[in-house]
């Protein structure tokens, strides 16, 4: 069975053992199997007495259900998907053999293993970049108490050191804001729940925990997440208050890393100061007690044993053959050859290139940025990030996950129609967008493989559907921005017609 299961998610189980070793935000991961393995083998004695007759209809459902998903996720280049897979299998193996009581007594390895995948990373960026904000928000409160000037651009802080003439920028960035030690944190709080636990004979009721063990655990993992924010936030206050004394030094170096172990350090003590006074509070309520689970070791059908086996097997052929099938690469011109002429609009300047450092973020197979103007001056920037195939991870970046992180605020959401010269209509994502002295009007949509949509969750399961059928994940983020000047109507309506410009000629660079 162990074999079987590592040839179906042989794939799986590296990808996602190079995410725990690369992965600053899931590097707890490599802990997790360990913890995992003491809990089981620290609950042997419990986990014998709850086996039941195997149910092999509701575990050979599941197990099955697994490798379909598995297959999805393969073909779709959604690895959130397979590795949700990996758990299910695992559950699915567990009832299998050994009785559904048994999961109760397995709830928490179980939710340490899904604590240890990444979430995917449309909604990681909802979660990262609010706590980036929020988490500047507070840097700028805790930096002001020491009447130290600052001023702060979404999650990017300016501060002038004293004496100095030129203001350095301190960005929140995901590892400052929390968003890095919320997910260890969190499965901490878990683990610190269950080694804190009341173990008392008869008075287990959820498992291995109490009523209100169940009742501490979910505060404890609630909690974990101000507690990201507040400590980082304060390691933000501290950074910027010794900027204003010494300069940027205070942003590199000795200190910056120390200040980032300490802040585990004090995150970890408030969760654990925190658990002892939820336990003690909650010591003065008493719950019923109930007997722990029972149950009778049945000898296993070895019989049963062979066809979830073959399953497996024949399903790591199949999955592994598609893992291992060649993507089509359609005929495409680059798009530093895009005209220089989009209707009335003409291109001003040279391309705009990206740095080094946003170009290995972005990880486009090929891009343009660049201005174009109307004859009445009229001045619009378009982007147009183009990627090859998404089954790398790599995929676009919404505007709303990278704009307001670099300062910018988004306001009033619509999705408009923008029509073409040849009739078609498509749907795009509308913004009004301020950062300082700047107001603009911001257009995109996602366009590949003959589709454009405006939601980012539309065009995802569009390319899992085309990489199945078609064999395709290519496809391209488009984006389009004009300043609203003194007439708002006006500038929506160039913008508009920009992007119809634009999407007429993106054939032959984004192929359909």
């Amino acid at each position: 069975m162990a074999a079987a299961l590592a040839f179906l998610f042989a794939s799986v189980l590296v990808k996602l053992g190079r995410d725990w070793w690369t992965d600053e935000n899931y590097s707890h991961g490599l802990l997790v199997p360990f913890v995992i393995a003491f809990i089981v083998w620290n609950e042997r004695s419990r986990l014998k007495k709850a086996i039941t007759e195997p149910s092999l209809i509701l575990g050979g459902s599941l197990i099955t259900f697994s490798i379909v998903m598995l297959l999805a996720g393969t073909v779709g280049a959604e690895l959130f998907t397979q590795r949700i897979a990996l758990a299910l299998a695992m559950l699915g193996t567990v009832i299998y053999f050994f009785g559904r009581r048994v999961v109760l007594l397995l709830a928490v390895p179980f939710a340490l293993l899904l604590l240890a995948i990444p979430i995917p990373q449309i909604l990681f960026n909802r979660i990262a970049f609010p706590l980036q904000i929020w988490a500047s928000q507070m840097a700028v409160w805790g930096i002001r108490l020491f009447e130290v000037p600052s001023l702060r651009n979404g999650n990017v802080i300016d501060i002038l050191p004293r004496g100095a003439t030129q203001t350095i920028s301190l960005e929140v960035v995901e590892a400052c804001s929390g968003i890095r030690s919320l997910m260890t944190l969190v499965t901490l709080g878990l683990i610190l729940s269950y080694f804190t636990r009341a173990d008392e004979s008869g008075k287990l009721r959820f498992g291995v925990f109490s009523g209100r063990d169940i009742l501490r655990t979910l505060l404890l993992m609630v909690a974990a997440v101000p507690i990201a924010v507040l400590t980082n936030a304060a390691r933000v206050s501290g950074t910027g208050i010794f900027t204003f004394y010494y300069g940027k030094q205070a942003t590199e170096g000795t200190w910056h890393d120390a200040s980032g172990w300490l802040v585990y350090v004090v995150a970890l003590g408030l969760l654990i100061g925190l658990n002892y006074l939820i336990k003690a509070i909650l010591a003065r309520f008493r719950t019923g007690t109930s007997k722990e689970i029972t149950g009778v070791i049945p000898v296993m059908r070895r019989a049963a044993v062979l066809p979830i086996v073959i399953v497996m097997l024949l399903g790591g052929v199949i999955v592994n053959w598609f893992a291992s099938r060649t993507e089509l690469s359609p005929e495409r011109r680059p798009l530093t050859t895009l005209s220089q002429e989009l209707g009335d609009w003409r291109q001003k300047g040279d391309e705009i290139k990206f740095d080094s450092s946003v170009e290995s973020v972005l990880k486009t197979t090929d891009y343009t940025m660049r201005e174009y103007t109307l004859p009445d001056g009229r001045l619009a920037n378009l982007y147009v990030g183009y990627y090859a195939s998404q089954r790398t991870g790599s995929t676009y970046h919404s505007p709303q996950n990278c704009l307001p992180g670099a300062g910018w605020v988004m306001s009033d959401p619509q999705t408009i129609d923008i029509a073409t010269a040849d009739g078609r209509t498509f749907k795009a994502n509308r913004y009004i967008i301020k950062n300082g002295v700047y107001n603009e009007v911001m257009i995109y949509w996602y366009q590949g493989r003959g589709r454009i949509e405006a939601s980012e969750y539309t065009d995802k399961i569009n390319t899992v559907y085309d990489s199945v059928i078609r064999r395709r994940t290519d496809g391209a983020l488009v984006r389009v921005m004009t300043s609203v000047g003194n007439d708002e109507a006006a500038a929506l309506k160039d913008a508009a017609d920009l992007s119809a410009k634009l999407a007429e000629n993106l054939a032959s660079f984004v192929p359909e």
